[in-house]
C-alpha cells in the first residue's frame, strides 16, 4: 500500500508539538511494517529524515488567514498525485490546502483520512468564536463527512463534531509511544545539575508547550498555591508560547509561590528522560486535548499521573490505578495535590508500576498495525 501523510509543519520525533511527533512515529512504524510511506510536509524548514519514509517538503504558505482558504495553491496537489498514493492521511484541522486537495482526491476515487488531534474537542469548540464554528460547519463539514473515516485519538473529537451536527464515519485509535526509545536507566541528571535547590523536595512536573489557555496552567498554579504542599515544588518544562512565561510569572508572584516554581525551558532527548526520572508526579490539567503524548511518556517512565478528564477522556489512569483523573477545578485539584504530596514512596512506586503496565497498551508498533487494518476495512 502507498500511504501519503500530509502535515502542516515538519515531522520531528523531539518536537514539543504532539502532531509532529505523532506523524513521525506513525509513518515510521507503517514503513517498518513493509508499506511504502511518504510524508508531505508544508514547511520552509529543512525536512528531517524518517527511517524508511520518503519526506517531501512543500513550500509553506503559513501567512495569516491564507492557510485556511480552501484552495490548493502551494503545490501539494501536484506532488501528491505525482507520487500516486493509494490512500492519503491528513493531520490537523482548519488547513485550506488539505480541504482543496481532498476534493480532487474524491474525484479521482482516492480515499483519504482526517486526524483532528483534538482540534474539534468539545471544550475547544465551546470556547471558539463564531468564525471557527462557521468554518467547521460550512467549509470542513463536506471534507470530513466524505472522508473514508475521521481518525479520533480519543472521544474528544467525536463529541465535539457530533455537537456541531457533523457525522462522519469515526475510527478511534489512540496516539502511541515508542517504548524502544524509553531508557530503563539514564546516567544523566538534569534537575540535580541545573536546579540543585530542588533536592529533597516532592516534585510535580508539567512538560509541554507552555500554553495556559489550552494546558490549564493557570488552574495548576492556583491549585498548587491553594494546596500549599509542604516541601514540594512545581517544575514547568517546555517552550514559551506567545509570551506566556511572562504572564505566568506575574501570576506566580501574585500567588506567592515564586520560590516553589521553576521553568526549565524546552527539554529533549536524554535530558527529558532524566527529568522524568527525577520527578515524583506528572500533572497535566488541559482544558482540551487529543491524547497527550507527554502523559504517555510519563506513564512509560513509571510516574504516577494527575490528569484532567479532558487530557484523559477514557479515565485510563483511574482504571489502572496509575494516578488520578480529575475535574479541572481549582479546589478539587488542590485537594489531590495535597494528598499526593503526602503519599508514601512505596505507594508512588506501586502507581508507577501500574503506569508502566498501562503504557504498554499504547505501543506504536501495535497502533500502526491497527491503522493499517482500518485503511482497508
Amino acid at each position: 500500500m502507498r500511504i501519503a501523510h500530509c502535515i502542516l509543519g515538519r515531522c520531528n520525533s523531539e518536537s514539543a508539538n504532539g502532531v509532529d511527533k505523532t506523524v513521525y512515529y506513525l509513518a515510521l512504524h507503517q514503513a517498518k511494517a513493509g508499506e511504502k510511506v511518504a510524508v508531505f510536509s508544508i514547511t520552509d524548514k529543512e525536512p528531517l529524515p524518517i527511517p524508511g519514509v520518503e519526506v517531501i517538503p512543500i513550500p509553506s504558505v503559513r501567512k495569516g488567514l491564507l492557510i485556511h482558504l480552501p484552495f490548493s495553491f502551494c503545490g501539494l496537489e501536484e506532488k501528491l498525485l505525482e507520487w500516486k498514493p493509494d490512500i492519503v492521511h491528513f493531520h490537523s484541522v482548519h488547513i485550506g490546502p488539505f480541504i482543496a486537495v481532498a476534493q480532487s482526491l474524491r474525484q479521482k476515487k482516492i480515499p483519504y483520512i482526517v486526524t483532528p488531534n483534538g482540534g474539534y474537542a468539545l471544550e475547544k469548540m465551546s470556547q471558539s468564536d463564531v468564525r471557527v464554528k462557521f468554518y467547521t460547519r460550512w467549509i470542513e463539514k463536506s471534507y470530513l463527512e466524505n472522508a473514508f473515516f475521521v481518525h479520533a485519538v480519543s472521544q474528544n473529537d467525536i463529541l465535539g463534531l457530533k455537537t456541531l451536527g457533523i457525522n462522519p464515519r469515526f475510527v478511534k485509535i489512540p496516539n502511541g509511544i515508542d517504548l524502544e526509545n524509553v531508557p530503563s536507566i539514564t546516567s544523566c541528571q538534569y534537575l540535580a545539575v541545573h536546579f540543585p535547590e530542588l533536592a529533597g523536595r516532592r516534585l510535580f512536573l508539567f512538560l509541554g508547550r507552555l500554553d495556559p489557555s489550552q494546558k490549564g496552567l493557570d488552574i495548576l498554579l492556583e491549585a498548587f498555591a491553594l494546596a500549599n504542599p509542604e516541601n514540594a515544588a512545581l517544575v514547568l518544562a517546555g517552550p514559551d508560547w506567545h509570551g506566556s512565561i511572562k504572564k505566568l510569572k506575574i501570576l506566580i508572584a501574585k500567588l506567592g509561590i515564586t520560590e516553589r516554581v521553576v521553568f526549565t525551558g524546552p527539554v529533549f532527548g536524554e535530558e527529558k528522560w532524566a527529568l522524568f526520572n527525577e520527578i515524583d508526579i506528572y500533572i497535566q490539567l488541559s482544558r482540551w486535548e487529543g491524547l497527550s503524548l507527554s502523559i504517555l511518556e510519563a506513564l512509560a517512565a513509571g510516574k504516577p499521573v494527575i490528569a484532567s478528564r479532558q487530557a484523559d477522556p477514557d479515565e485510563m489512569i483511574n482504571r489502572f490505578m496509575a494516578g488520578e483523573t480529575v475535574v479541572p477545578e481549582v479546589g478539587s485539584i488542590a485537594g489531590v495535590i495535597s494528598r499526593f504530596s503526602k503519599v508514601s514512596r512505596l505507594e508512588l512506586g506501586s502507581m508507577g508500576e501500574n503506569a508502566r503496565q498501562l503504557a504498554r497498551n499504547y505501543e506504536w508498533k501495535i497502533l500502526a498495525g491497527d491503522m493499517l487494518r482500518a485503511y482497508v476495512h
